[in-house]
This record gives C-alpha cells, sequence and structure tokens, in this order.
C-alpha cells in the first residue's frame, strides 16, 4: 500500500503477534491433551513391542540366544523414533507459527490482499472496542463527567432551595437585609451552578456526537473492507484478463488508502478523546469546593467543546 502511517502499522503487527499468540496457545492445548492420552499410547507401544519381543526371543532360542538383544535393541528404536518424531513435529509447528507473525506483516507492508483485509477487520473491530470503552468511561454513570454532574446537580438543587427560602423571607419581611444578602448570594450561586451544569451537558453533547459520528465512520470502513473484499475476488475471477487484473489491483490499492487514512484519523481522535475527562475540563479544582469547580468548568468548557468538535471534523471529514 502507499499510505501505510505508525497507527496502522501497530496495529498490523499487533493483528499477526495475536493470531499467532492464539496459534500458540491451541498447539500447547493439542500437546497438554496428547499428552495427558500418552499413557494410553505407550500401553499401546508397549504391547506391540512386547508382542514382537516375544518373537524375537522365540526367534533368538531357536537360533542360538540371541533374541533377547534383538528384541531390546529393537525396542529401544522404535522408542527412541517415536519420542523424535512426536518432539520434532510439535518444534516444527511452533517454528511455524512464530514465523508466521513476521510473514503476515511483511505481507501487509506488501499490500497482499489477504493481509491487508485480516488487518482491516481487525483495525475495525479494535475501534469499535476503544469507542465503546471510551464512551463508558467519559459519558458513564461511573465516569469522572457522571460524578461531577451529579455533585453539581445537587448544588444547584440546594442553590435553589435556599434562593427560594430568601426570596419568601424578604416578601414577608422586605426590610430584612440579612435576608436580602443572603439571597443575592444564594441567586448568584445558583446561576453560576446552572452555567456550569449547561457546561457540562454540552460538552457531554458534543462527546455523543462524536462517539456516534465515530460509530458511522466505522461502518463505512467496514463497507470499504466488503468492497475490498468483492475487489479481490474479481482480481481472483480475472486471471485470465491481464487488463482486468490491473484495474482490480488499482481498486484494491485504492480503497486500502482510503481505509489507511481513516483509520489515521480515528487513532489520532480516540487518543486525544481518551484523555478527557471531568478532571481535565475543571483543571486542579477540587470537587469538594463546588463553587470553584463551577468557575472552572464555566472557563474552560467552551474550549473544551470546540476541541471535540474539531475531532468530530476530523473524523467525518479527514481535517478539512
Amino acid at each position: 500500500m502507499s499510505l501505510p502511517t505508525d497507527s496502522i502499522d501497530t496495529l498490523a503487527e499487533r493483528c499477526f503477534e495475536k493470531r499467532a499468540l492464539r496459534a500458540g496457545r491451541a498447539l500447547e492445548a493439542e500437546i497438554v491433551s496428547k499428552r495427558d492420552n500418552e499413557e494410553d499410547s505407550n500401553a499401546r507401544v508397549g504391547c506391540w513391542v512386547l508382542g514382537l519381543g516375544f518373537g524375537s526371543c522365540v526367534s533368538g532360542v531357536a537360533g542360538g540366544g540371541s533374541g533377547l538383544l534383538t528384541f531390546l535393541g529393537l525396542a529401544g528404536v522404535v522408542w527412541l523414533v517415536l519420542k523424535i518424531t512426536r518432539h520434532g513435529s510439535n518444534w516444527q509447528k511452533r517454528s511455524e507459527i512464530v514465523r508466521s507473525a513476521s510473514d503476515g506483516i511483511k505481507a501487509y507492508k506488501r499490500g497482499d490482499s489477504w493481509a491487508v483485509l485480516l488487518v482491516h477487520q481487525y483495525a475495525v473491530d479494535d475501534f469499535r472496542g476503544r469507542i465503546q470503552a471510551h464512551r463508558e468511561r467519559t459519558l458513564g454513570a461511573n465516569s469522572e463527567w457522571g460524578h461531577a454532574r451529579a455533585s453539581l446537580a445537587e448544588a444547584a438543587d440546594e442553590a435553589q432551595r435556599s434562593s427560594a427560602y430568601w426570596r419568601e423571607r424578604l416578601r414577608v419581611e422586605p426590610g430584612n437585609k440579612l435576608a436580602r444578602a443572603q439571597g443575592e448570594v444564594a441567586a448568584k450561586l445558583r446561576l453560576k451552578l446552572g452555567e456550569a451544569l449547561r457546561g457540562l451537558d454540552k460538552r457531554a453533547e458534543a462527546l455523543r456526537k462524536f462517539y456516534n459520528d465515530c460509530d458511522a465512520r466505522i461502518a463505512v470502513m467496514d463497507g470499504r473492507n466488503r468492497d475490498l473484499e468483492e475487489s479481490r475476488r474479481l482480481e481472483e475471477l480475472s486471471g485470465r484478463a491481464d487488463m482486468a487484473i490491473a484495474q482490480a489491483d488499482e481498486v484494491i490499492r485504492s480503497i486500502a488508502s482510503a481505509f489507511v487514512a481513516d483509520a489515521h484519523n480515528m487513532a489520532e481522535a480516540l487518543g486525544v478523546v481518551a484523555t478527557f475527562g471531568a478532571k481535565s475540563l475543571a483543571g486542579d479544582a477540587p470537587l469538594e469546593d463546588i463553587e470553584y469547580f463551577a468557575d472552572q468548568i464555566i472557563e474552560d468548557s467552551d474550549r473544551e467543546r470546540a476541541m471535540i468538535e474539531d475531532l468530530d471534523r476530523q473524523i467525518l471529514h479527514g481535517g478539512a
């Protein structure tokens, strides 16, 4: 392919390394299973060797007494051959599995269609998992945003209750200076906390749009994988037409390049969004000092939301 990036190359390495790891685990499980059955196999081999030995002993007695030695030598050879064959086969399979990872990465970098398809499907699955994890971490009930919003909402409700109390006290006693002063404080705090809540909610709305657009882009990337698969099949069907092969190969490279560009944008945007949280939005403001916390959110919310919207444009339009 003509547009490799660090992010997609890293995904390619992980793709083939994980495939090799799964194959290695399956092989080890197979070896363990065979080892569990080895006693039965040994018993069968032993019976066979014993039978062979009995025949050798009979022949030896008839021929002058060398049958026992012949039997022991033959039994050792048979046993050794069985061991070497078994362990040699396992070693070869392990070597093939290790080699498959590097061979797959090389095939991907060459642009071999089978390897490109594997890597691209792995990338789609990887991005889907990361989007879901990010969504839960930044917008879930147990996220920093969720805890911050719950605290702000509780404080805003308390400020509204206090404001209503002092407003009623002032209605009953218009000249009460304490009621007027406290009412003004409560009203200002209610407005400030309400603004901070709106800032958090707008940021959450921008994040939700970002994640939904990521999901939509993933669907497009998945569609490109289907296009790639169909183009690869066309290339195989066109084995006797050189022009058709050249055209199909060009289509495959074009689809793969577009996928890589999307993957690069997706990886960059998800990397930035992964650092977002209520703490980053509110700086070092302690949650216990709710008014200072609200001030920081009001100050930072527009900047954070603009950053998310820029990432959203990058996902949908490639940074345009």
